[in-house]
């Protein structure tokens, strides 16, 4: 009986041992498709191109908020709303609208590095 119980405590255990790598993916790959922003900490916004907006945060570093295509004349309007939705702005999930209603769908969030700003949008 004790070789049986031992044999089923290695089983188990390689079995979980196989899993933690991908159960560790599956929240990595979660956490970055639903990188969202508090919207209420948003205190302005520069349009630097087409496809890129660069947000000014209260008390945390910018951020560049890469949109999934080109947007039509927003770098020319240099214009833009959004809907929070939860107080939250979410990359994948979330549009911003230009000037003339046309939508645009946020493909990523990331901080702005003290080296990029706005020579590496």
């Amino acid at each position: 009986m004790p070789n049986q119980s031992r044999h089923f405590l290695t089983m188990t255990l390689a079995s979980l041992l196989c899993l933690a790598p991908t159960t560790a993916l599956k929240a990595q790959e979660t956490a970055e498709a639903k990188k969202c922003i508090d919207a209420g900490k948003i205190s302005g916004y520069r349009i630097v191109t087409d496809e890129v907006i660069r947000l000014e945060m209260q008390g945390q570093k910018d951020v560049l908020l890469r949109l999934k295509r080109h947007c039509p004349q927003l770098h020319y309007h240099k214009y833009m709303s959004f809907t929070p939705v939860n107080g939250q702005l979410c990359a994948r999930f979330d549009d911003i609208i230009t000037r003339s209603g046309t939508p645009c769908r946020i493909e990523s969030i990331s901080e702005v590095s003290d080296e990029s700003a706005d020579t590496n949008p």
